[in-house]
């Protein structure tokens, strides 16, 4: 017994060492850090891991607060929360060092994105014939954190406290004073910039007592692993608006794909329990069925294609892709389905006196058009740069008006993407005949034009 309790104590001392960010504070004392980022996650990682990089604060002391455990990464499976990376989130992996541990475990490309109307068939694709050139990244929630974790271990700068639950922030009245943290354990801890990367139901958000503008979609996103029937190259991401929401297939691997089906909550409570062979059959009605077309709808939006072609109001260029390509058969799923609630939400202020708020903290947004964690990506790359700016003037990290400066940066980003994304989901809930003219039409005069598309990709990118 005694021997197999120091196998277990040198076992645990090993892992230690070799993981460093298993770091535990269990003392009372209050301890001092220059900032501190609230919270894990892919946001919270990148923005330890942007700020361990930057050489403005080489001698600054960083924390980020976790309130989980360390956990391994599992690829026995895949993951039912996935991401769709834009361009610029793979750029600031790879600034990170983060991307190479993606490329070593899984991600999937695509080059191919179909989206259409289930009320009218209109439909716009983005991607070449040839499918030559990469549109975004699949890759699931846990292998982009884990590629951070692993190149977090690297940054001699930065402390990581797994089961660091806060439960009290007490923010400064004046300029001089330091940010005080209360953890779960009863520790104190202070700081000169406390940064909340602490989800949608953001404790530092609660205490910075800033407005809150929330909204209930009363929807769900259903989520599973898909085995799909064609064995060729699976690089197109699928979406087909429904009256009750969107459905996407987003590519995983060749035999594989990941579902996100957002619908109402009563319909999503449905799916969750039903049979794996039923569901699967569901899931090929709601993406192979017609039951959803507007005849009259459909009529008009063949005649004003037909009249793009007879103007020869069609920019699309020669390698452009023009035609609907078949969406796969899904032939069983993988493990079981999954769901998780959907609901907009975004904070009037992001900063506060030596606070700020980035990721789902700050904003959330449909999944509609993925781009929730591009947004919190955003924020990272912009206040690693606004606190890079602060200490090159002279002026402390934590500076007010440099903050102030990150949030309308930020806003001036975020907001147009999130008032998109709502419009989009607005209009496309609903079975009324003028609206679904009016999104069919649109649909089929933006996809005729390539300027428009590339519109569209660069600010999903920005």
């Amino acid at each position: 017994m005694a021997g197999f309790c120091m196998n277990r104590f040198f076992l645990s001392f090993k892992q230690a060492c070799v993981t460093r960010s298993f770091r535990f504070n269990h003392s009372p004392a209050a301890t001092h850090y220059d900032i501190i980022i609230s919270g894990g996650g892919m946001v919270g990682f990148a923005m330890a891991c942007s700020l361990g990089r930057n050489s403005c604060l080489k001698n600054k002391r960083i924390l980020l607060l976790e309130s989980s455990n360390y956990k391994e990464l599992n690829l026995t499976a895949y993951n039912h929360r996935v991401c769709s990376l834009n361009l610029n989130s793979k750029l600031l992996l790879e600034s990170l060092g983060a991307w190479q541990h993606i490329v070593n475990a899984r991600y999937s490309p695509v080059k191919k994105m179909q989206v259409w109307d289930a009320g009218s068939d209109a439909v716009i694709t983005f991607g070449r014939a040839n499918l030559s050139e990469e549109i975004a990244w699949i890759v699931e929630n846990d292998v982009i954190q884990d590629s951070l974790v692993k190149e977090l271990h690297h940054e001699n700068q930065v402390d990581v406290q797994y089961q660091s639950k806060v439960i009290n922030y007490k923010l400064p009245k004046h300029a001089d004073d330091a940010v005080h943290v209360t953890l779960e354990d009863g520790s104190h801890i202070t700081t000169d910039l406390i940064i909340g990367a602490d989800g949608y139901n953001s404790g530092l958000r609660q205490a910075m007592k800033t407005q809150y503008i929330m909204h209930d979609y009363n929807q769900m996103a259903v989520v599973a692993t898909l085995r799909i029937s064609e064995s060729t190259e699976n690089v197109t991401a699928w979406q087909k608006f429904l009256p009750s929401g969107p459905i996407a297939i987003l590519p995983l691997s060749n035999d594989l794909s990941s579902l996100v089906w957002s619908t109402d909550k009563k319909s999503a409570q449905h799916l969750l329990h039903l049979p794996q062979e039923i569901f699967t059959d569901q899931i090929n009605q709601a993406i192979w069925s017609n039951q959803d077309k507007n005849r009259m709808a459909q009529n008009v939006t063949e005649r004003f294609f037909q009249l793009l072609k007879v103007c020869r109001i069609n920019s699309r260029e020669e390698n452009e892709t023009d035609t609907f390509q078949l969406p796969p058969s899904v032939v069983g799923i993988e493990g079981h389905q999954a769901a998780f609630p959907l609901s907009f939400g975004h904070s009037v202020n992001y900063v506060s006196h030596k606070a700020v708020l980035i990721g789902d903290a700050a904003h959330r947004i449909h999944p509609l058009a993925g781009q929730g964690v591009n947004l919190g990506f955003g924020d990272v790359v912009a206040l690693n740069q606004v606190i890079n700016e602060a200490i090159d003037n002279g002026s402390d990290h934590g500076n007010c008006l440099y903050l102030q400066k990150y949030q309308s940066n930020r806003q001036l980003s975020n907001l147009p993407v999130m008032a998109v994304v709502h419009g989009l989901h607005l209009l496309y809930g609903t079975t009324s005949l003028p609206q679904v003219l009016l999104r069919s039409l649109g649909l089929t005069l933006a996809d005729s034009l390539s300027s428009v598309k590339k519109f569209m990709i660069q600010r999903a990118s920005a």
